[in-house]
């Protein structure tokens, strides 16, 4: 379903953070949109250190053509990739079982809330993930075959 690269950069946590986009949260989510992109899941690197990773496969339609070519075709989506340090707290509400459907996200919000930002991200299927953050998130897009998209 996903290239190999991206199972081995995940697990190891060798994604190109040094090229990440210097755009914060809050201006990359008024620029940009997660509607219709698709889950690929939650990592929490808790082995090493107090922050995760979140991985979307990001629908090209809502991104504008100097980022990259328009395409209907799933599997020429770039990836998109936030990492949030720092993390006080990760919940999950109202996800159940939809056979094998791909989890697709309707929308997303930021608040701060005395220093801690809550990033809320709310798919079609009417799920819902909260993450609770101090730290300072960081933002890399990918394209399918795995080169750094400028965004």
């Amino acid at each position: 379903m996903h290239p190999n690269w991206l199972y081995k950069n995940l697990v190891e946590d060798n994604l190109p953070w040094d090229k990440k986009s210097g755009y914060r949260l809050d201006d990359f989510l008024n620029k940009y949109t997660l509607h219709d992109s698709i889950w690929i899941g939650i990592f929490h690197h808790l082995a090493y250190a107090n922050y995760i990773t979140l991985a979307f496969k990001w629908d090209s339609f809502w991104l504008p053509d100097e980022i990259i070519e328009r395409s209907s075709q799933v599997a020429d989506w770039p990836y998109l990739f936030v990492q949030l340090d720092k993390v006080i707290e990760v919940t999950t509400t109202n996800f159940s079982d939809i056979d094998g459907i791909n989890r697709a996200i309707g929308s997303s919000e930021t608040i701060q809330l005395e220093g801690v930002t809550q990033l809320a991200i709310d798919d079609v299927f009417g799920g819902q993930v909260t993450i609770s953050f101090k730290g300072t998130p960081s933002i890399l897009a990918l394209t399918a075959k795995g080169s750094v998209l400028r965004i």
